[in-house]
């Protein structure tokens, strides 16, 4: 595939409407797309500027020039005569002669000719060219850099898929919107797709032409400056004067002195040679007075042999959000004698990356009868979540708050409530989670400071509360915090995985499909079994068969993690036909009035509101979750088939931001304005509810087994899923395909919007 013209919309209709004028120019940086846009615009002559045919007078219009008369006032004549009423396109107008420069001034002056013209910003042209511009001859615009959007737009199209949101940051950050610079980037990197989302595999990709490109910019400067640059590559940014050879290569920041394009540095590295580096990364490391920075240099010139600096780099990393790089500080200070503080940091670290087995390995190495209670802690939760050892976990620590968190995975609620009184507040928070899962939660939820001991704890705070307002039913809320906590940890790729996966899992609740989609599919590898739950449960309600991945799930159901296992129902729900009365009868049995609301719930969704109706009014009266009244509504509008009431429901789980919600009520309402007002932002959602509006004829039940038919399963598989006769399917589809005036299942999906 060529590349891609995007994210120039606006610019090209300038650039098209000046061709039925007198022309433009289009000024701007080098590589910022400038020649691509103007490539775009039909033309009669296209003429290229170059360093060379500046020397030759007229050289830019040889193919237009007589080849017998040489004298200067002929050539102008016959140049004249054949550009004369055309569209001509001149790149790089800077770089033409004079004598070509005041031709081209001539045509534009007396309307001969239209032009369009490109122009390097902040180089200097010949002053007939100035003067279009400066005498209002021609409008001239300045080309910008590419947005973020743009860039992701360009890398999706040109690899057909999604990218992954850090990937997208970290070349639209290298290549500051220049489609050059990405274009090179693109062509020199190692792509590698995980599940349909594209992400790079290794460091920032360099080119040769891209290395050759900015060289060109560095290859002026003098030794002594030469110098500073590489400097700044490996240190910036650093309180050091520069002189004006540097000007363009550096900028001034509040910090000190850093190189203009990040680029710069990428190059500057990949090109000093093994000893300067070394040396460079020694002198740095020496007057620099940062922690951080100096143990990254030591580390990296092979001269990391103080533990005391490497661990408090590593802690300092930590409360940064860098997993990566404080896992090498860590392994750093233990390696070099840094003993159990070492140790203990460096396997806490292996527990917040999701390396539950290399956790315990080291936690195992360096334990004492003295252990802080911190320590234990986490290790603790590395045993009972990561490896599934609950009970080991819960001898291992007599602090009540950890044992409570246990029994809150292990789903003994009550039990973990016993052993808290909230005057901590870790352990109101605690509370909070066990009430809002029980429905008994009111707020708000506790503000907890961040705790120097565990430092990576915070992020468990955080996820903490997202949960308490997703499963209390402030999804908003819910998903304001776990979008601001991705964009902080951007970096930190378990936590980010993390993050993707709380967030799909609230955009999936909130209806967005095709948005829960593209962030699960970018998370890996943490969270695989609620990602695969949720995934499944997306595909299914976008109307594909999603039974392979419910399948996947299945296959890695932890022991723990029972507050999640709702999740696991409605994929089974969704995605494998299953009773959501079965569902919602094993998560009451625990306790789980939230997750018993929402499953019954997708009864009422999937046409057996009669069923759930009285349970839902009970768990409206005794539960506090915000939805809860309002799925209480649905379920009895359905029943009384009030289409005022259907309604109102309907603009309530809008006003929540439920919007698949709130088209499935509009649907059974019978308002087709509104429900077409609404269906307008499902994302491609195929639900039976919305069906009911493409199929108004068939009862619920023959409704259901089409929707199941549709969806890929064979007559037996919903007979099983239904407990219902083979016998009865067929008779259910074929009073189906009789009531739609078709014979086939093919028909019976693009009936049903499937």
């Amino acid at each position: 595939m060529g590349w891609p013209f995007v994210g120039r919309d606006a610019e090209l209709t300038a650039v098209r409407r000046a061709v039925r004028g007198a022309g433009l120019i289009v000024a701007g940086p080098a590589g910022v797309g400038k020649t691509r846009l103007v490539d775009e615009v039909a033309c009669d002559v296209r003429l290229r500027a170059t360093a060379a045919l500046s020397a030759i007078p007229l050289g830019v219009m040889a193919p237009f020039l007589p080849s017998v008369d040489p004298s200067p006032l002929a050539m102008l004549s016959a140049a004249r005569t054949a550009l004369a009423g055309r569209v001509v396109v001149v790149d790089d107008v800077h770089l033409l002669d004079d004598a070509s420069a005041g031709l081209l001034h001539l045509l534009v002056a007396h309307r001969e000719a239209v032009v369009v013209a490109t122009l390097r910003s902040g180089e200097r042209a010949p002053d007939p060219v100035v003067a279009l511009w400066k005498d209002e001859l021609l409008p001239r615009i300045e080309l910008e850099p590419l947005g973020r959007d743009a860039v992701v737009e360009v890398l999706e199209t040109v690899l057909g898929g999604a990218v992954d949101s850090a990937t997208a940051e970290r070349l639209w950050t290298a290549s500051a919107g220049n489609m050059l610079l990405l274009r090179e980037m693109h062509f020199a990197a190692q792509w590698v797709s995980h599940g349909g989302v594209w992400s790079l595999d290794g460091p920032l990709p360099l080119s040769a032409r891209l290395v050759e490109l900015i060289e060109a910019h560095l290859a002026a400067v003098p030794d002594d400056d030469r110098r500073l640059l590489e400097l700044l590559a490996f240190g910036e940014p650093l309180d050091l004067p520069a002189s004006e050879a540097l000007d363009g290569l550096v900028v001034v920041s509040e910090e000190g002195l850093r190189l203009a394009h990040p680029l710069y540095g990428e190059v500057l590295r990949a090109q000093c040679p093994p000893l300067r580096k070394r040396n460079h990364q020694r002198h740095l490391a020496s007057v620099l007075d940062d922690p951080l920075r100096v143990a990254v240099l030591r580390l990296d010139s092979g001269t990391a042999d103080d533990p005391a600096l490497l661990l408090t780099a590593a802690r300092l990393a930590c409360a940064t959000g860098d997993v990566g790089l404080a896992e090498r500080l860590a392994r750093a200070a233990w390696s070099v004698g840094g003993g159990v503080e070492a140790g203990r940091l460096f396997a806490e670290v292996l527990t917040f990356s999701d390396r539950p087995e290399e956790a315990e390995e080291v936690f195992a190495m360096v334990a004492t009868d003295d252990d802080p209670v911190e320590v234990l802690a986490v290790r603790a939760m590395n045993l009972g979540w990561g490896l599934g050892r609950s009970e080991e976990a819960a001898a291992l620590v007599e602090m009540s708050v950890v044992r409570a968190n246990l029994l809150f995975d292990a789903g003994r609620y009550d039990e973990a409530r016993a052993l808290l009184d909230g005057t901590d507040p870790a352990e109101a928070a605690l509370l909070a989670l066990i009430d809002v899962v029980q429905g008994r939660y009111v707020g708000p939820f506790p503000l907890i400071a961040p705790r120097p001991g565990i430092p990576l704890g915070t992020e468990t705070v955080r996820t903490a509360e997202v949960f308490v307002h997703a499963v209390h039913g402030d999804l908003r809320t819910a998903e304001r915090l776990a979008r601001q906590a991705l964009a902080d940890c951007a970096e930190w790729h378990s936590m980010r995985s993390s993050w993707l996966v709380s967030l799909g899992s609230i955009l999936q609740a909130l209806g967005r499909l095709e948005d829960a989609r593209s962030v699960l599919r970018e998370a890996r590898p943490a969270r695989p079994f609620v990602r695969l739950c949720l995934l499944a449960c997306v595909e299914a309600q976008l109307g594909n068969d999603a039974r392979a991945v419910l399948a996947e799930a299945e296959e890695l159901v932890p022991q723990g993690m029972m507050p999640y296992r709702s999740g696991l129902w409605l994929a089974r729900i969704w995605a494998g036909g299953a009773s959501p009365f079965d569902a919602a009868a094993d998560v009451r049995a625990r306790g789980e009035h939230a997750s018993e609301a929402v499953l019954l719930h997708e009864a009422v969704r999937l046409g057996r509101a009669r069923e759930a109706a009285v349970r839902l009014r009970e768990l409206a009266e005794t539960t506090t979750g915000l939805l809860v009244p309002l799925y209480s509504r649905h379920a009895e509008a359905l029943v009384r088939n009030d289409s005022a009431a259907l309604a109102e429901v309907a603009a309530g789980f809008d006003a929540a931001g439920m919007v698949l919600h709130a088209a499935e009520a509009a649907a059974a309402s019978g308002d087709r304005a509104l429900f077409g007002r609404l269906v307008e932002r499902c994302q491609g959602a195929r639900t039976p509810a919305l069906a009911g509006m493409a199929a108004p004829g068939l009862t619920r039940r023959e409704r259901e087994v089409a929707g199941l038919a549709a969806r890929g399963m064979t007559n037996r598989e919903i007979a099983e899923s239904l407990v219902i006769s083979v016998r009865t399917v067929d008779n259910h589809l074929s009073n189906a395909y009789a009531k739609l005036g078709i014979g086939t299942r093919a028909e019976l999906a693009e009936t049903l919007g499937r």
